[in-house]
């Protein structure tokens, strides 16, 4: 970010900050709400009430989301019972998001993902790389369970709805400007253009950058800075009365440093004499840097702020026809590419001990080179270069018929996607457990000097694409036989085709060698609803919704077996009987649900490490079922006061679980490969806590002539997480709450006639530490976590007009 950028900003803020009048006037009269205020959602493709939909949605309209501080979708998440979306490890840029325990958390391009992120109708297809600015916030809804009969692409766990602000068509003028804790700065601007006949149009433009929260044990550098440029350009065009056109461009370019994962473990085997798998000095010096608490200085050697980049350009265009006076025809087109590098993920570099480290990669020279003496190697390194362009069409006609009792929501679509990613790595592991030939006496390549030493490997050779098309049909029909009563049936038949190729040497970098293969899925999605309105302030429904996740390949697969023989799809049924309410003259909002998942031929990832790299399977395992409950209440006790509160139980039951048992410190696998290991408790829920709640307090001040003052306090709070069924001991995320407040002056009179608001926020303020996300790397003998941010604060000051 260049430095008059800053300049221009600022002055820009000084101004407006020189140019407010003091000038008292009439205090303003007061406007605040006496009742909740009416939540418009697009949940079910029309218009209407949050209240009046049958389905279970939170949604945050711009004022919540500007009391959250939201700038991406995650940051709804702790206020949303159900859903989890945490930033992976060693990434800044991709999400592990789940939704009612259905979940994922494999960045592999050729996986597709449990819940659907959609950006003003248009699907997001990885949540790699899902972590981009959004600019021109107007609400963020989350649709919980499947919503295959809804949308274009099918998403068994729910889906997160984007929705950004549309052009004004009168001029008008906006500039945030935020700093904050670790030097945090953000500057935002929006300009509405005068409609030129037919046409408006708004451009906005965001930058920020921030400073890292860990330093390097070794140079002292910053780990964890990183800088964002986002642009969106959106542009509409109403050619007649019955037609608008829009045509949004977006983009969002970031680059970040990465090395802030700390490893929590390093398996006592690797770093004790007396065992065989002992790896000698490095192991030991590694387990004395290893920590399950938070530490501030790593053992990073890459500090470069532009260590991993990711660049997104976007493009869409919707036109919307009033075809008939009771019924409109959508048709929302788009192209969007992603492109992503990291030239270094570390998890920490430990010196070398001469004499017992061996290389194996290359590096030094033939295999079993020693590797000099204090050489600093990355216990584990990859590189990553990844790339993804998807296209979809979609036709949509919603409407009504018979005096309005059919309302039908009908639907096709088309999404087509290419996607590649190279991923070499190197790593450590102790001699004898990577070649186990030369630490057994009697094998002719015995090497005595080699029991009690590691050896550092490399595999260069790991590359895969895919190229992903899905069509399908859906829709929903809804008629109301009786007063207050409406049946809605839903449909989806949607059809998969999956071409993948992986180059792999399968731990023979010499016999390197590319395999492609391809596969095809369909399924057919029935839902149903009753909403039945008992007065008009309560109303209840029950939904039956089914979904499916097609099949695919392991491009991360240890043998040419392994990727040929592609995982089936996975199935859900969901039950759910839900309540929605407004009480005593709507000053209270209670809103409330029960459900029940049955999850059949479940795909898990099924981590693997050894000799061949850190990989994972993804496999069938079997079955489960989660029972959970909901709740989501907004209460007005008196004028200007507003208590908002949420919470979310989930319980998962396995029924069946077929995998390989792994024993969680030893991180080898125990017997057989297969087996079924429900019911012995050595399973975790991923991604699924089983309480998580969340209490909002809002006060707004009657308005005066300066202004008018919110202030709001809130906490969150999340059971334990874990990232993987079995290995959880080191890496997971243990219980915790946060601590939020903020205060806000609006509505400050100007220079011409403009409005200025100033907040200022906190966030953690009891500076709590957490793990954020983990990954237990099982065989190659550590654990790593990432720590959730500490205590930051911010004061943001925009200045808004509109002519």
């Amino acid at each position: 970010m260049k430095r008059n950028n800053d300049r221009t900003s600022i002055s820009v803020l000084a101004a407006v900050l020189s140019s407010t009048s003091l000038t008292l006037v009439a205090q303003p009269s007061d406007n605040r709400s006496k009742v909740i205020e009416e939540v418009i959602v697009t949940a079910q493709k029309v218009e209407e009430s949050l209240q009046d939909t049958p389905v279970s949605v939170s949604a945050f309209g711009a004022d919540d989301l500007a009391q959250i501080g939201v700038s991406e979708a995650k940051d709804v998440a702790n206020f949303t019972p159900g859903l989890t979306m945490r930033k992976q490890s060693a990434s800044q840029d991709n999400y592990a998001i789940g939704i009612r325990s259905v979940a994922s958390g494999e960045t592999a391009l050729a996986i597709d993902p449990t819940v659907g992120i959609y950006q003003d109708g248009v699907y997001i297809a990885r949540s790699t790389g899902a972590a981009f600015d959004i600019v021109d916030l107007k609400r963020i809804e989350v649709l919980r369970g499947p919503q295959g009969t809804l949308f274009g692409r099918n998403t068994i766990g729910g889906a997160i709805n984007v929705i950004t602000e549309k052009p004004k068509g009168e001029f008008a003028f906006r500039q945030a400007v935020s700093y904050g804790a670790r030097d945090t700065r953000s500057y935002h601007t929006t300009v509405d253009t005068p409609a030129w006949g037919n046409v408006a149009a708004k451009m906005s433009v965001r930058t920020s950058k921030h400073d890292g929260q860990f330093e390097s044990i070794y140079n002292g550098e910053q780990l964890g800075n990183g800088e964002a440029q986002a642009f969106r350009l959106a542009v509409n065009w109403v050619p007649s009365e019955a037609i608008s056109v829009d045509y949004v461009y977006d983009k969002s370019d970031r680059e970040s440093n990465t090395a802030t994962t700390q490893i929590s473990h390093v398996r006592s085997t690797y770093a004790n004499p007396a065992s065989p798998t002992y790896g000698g000095q490095y192991y030991v010096a590694a387990a004395a840097a290893a920590s399950p608490d938070r530490q501030g200085k790593l053992y990073m050697t890459s500090s470069d702020s532009d260590e991993t980049a990711s660049d997104i350009d976007g493009h869409a265009v919707t036109v919307t026809w009033d075809w008939m006076e009771n019924s409109t025809v959508k048709s929302i087109s788009s192209y969007r590419d992603w492109t992503s590098l990291s030239r270094a993920t570390q998890f920490g570099s430990f010196p070398v001990t001469f004499g017992t480290m061996y290389d194996l990669s290359g590096q030094f020279g033939p295999a079993f080179t020693p590797i000099p003496g204090g050489t600093l190697i990355p216990i584990f390194s990859a590189q990553r270069h990844s790339f993804q362009k998807q296209i979809s069409q979609e036709f949509q006609v919603v409407g009504t018929l018979f005096d309005d009792y059919l309302k039908y929501n009908v639907g096709v679509y088309y999404f087509e996607e290419q996607a590649d990613e190279t991923n070499p790595q190197s790593f450590v592991l102790p001699t004898c457990v990577a070649a186990s030939a030369v630490c057994t006496p009697g094998n002719a390549a015995f090497t005595p000097a080699l029991i009690g030493s590691s050896v550092l490997i490399s595999r260069p050779a790991f590359a895969y694409a895919t190229d992903n098309k899905s069509t399908a049909i859906y829709g929903q029909f809804t008629i109301s036989p009786v007063a207050d009563l409406d049946l809605t049936l839903g449909y989806r038949y949607t059809t998969d085709d999956k071409e993948t190729t992986l180059t792999n040497g399968f731990g023979n970098p010499p016999a390197t060698q590319t395999f492609v293969d391809d596969n095809d899925w369909s399924k057919f999605n029935p839902s149903f609803i009753a909403d039945y309105r008992f007065s008009d302030e309560v109303s209840s429904y029950l939904r039956i919704a089914t979904g499916y996740r097609s099949g695919g390949y392991n491009v991360r697969a240890s043998t040419e077996s392994d990727f040929r023989t592609p995982f089936d799809e996975e199935n859900i049924v969901s039950y759910e009987i839900g309540v929605k309410s407004d009480l005593f003259d709507r000053k209270l909002r209670l809103n409330a649900a029960v459900y029940h998942t049955e999850y059949e031929d479940r795909q898990v990832a099924q981590f693997t490490a050894g000799s061949g790299g850190a990989s994972t399977n993804i496999v069938n395992a079997g079955e489960n079922v989660v029972d959970g409950f909901e709740l989501e209440a907004v209460y007005l006790p008196f004028i200007g006061a507003r208590v908002i509160a949420t919470y979310g139980y989930i319980d998962v039951d396995h029924k069946e679980f077929i995998t390989t048992k792994v024993n969680p410190v030893t991180g080898f696998p125990v017997g057989s490969s297969n087996v079924d290991i429900a019911g012995n408790g050595a399973l975790d829920n991923t991604y699924a806590p089983q309480h998580q709640g969340s209490l909002a307090l809002e006060y707004t001040f009657a308005p005066k002539e300066w202004g008018q003052l919110t202030l709001r306090v809130d906490a969150t709070y999340t059971d334990e997480i874990s990232f993987h069924p079995q290995f959880n001991l080191y890496d997971e995320s243990d219980d915790h709450h946060l601590v939020n407040a903020r205060a806000t002056i609006t509505e400050i009179p100007a220079f011409m006639d403009g409005k200025l608001t100033v907040a200022a926020w906190g966030k953690n303020l009891e500076n709590n530490e957490y793990r954020d996300f983990g990954i237990d790397f099982g065989q190659l003998g550590f654990a790593v976590v990432n720590w959730g941010e500490l205590r930051s604060w911010g004061l943001d000051f925009i200045y808004e007009f509109n002519r």
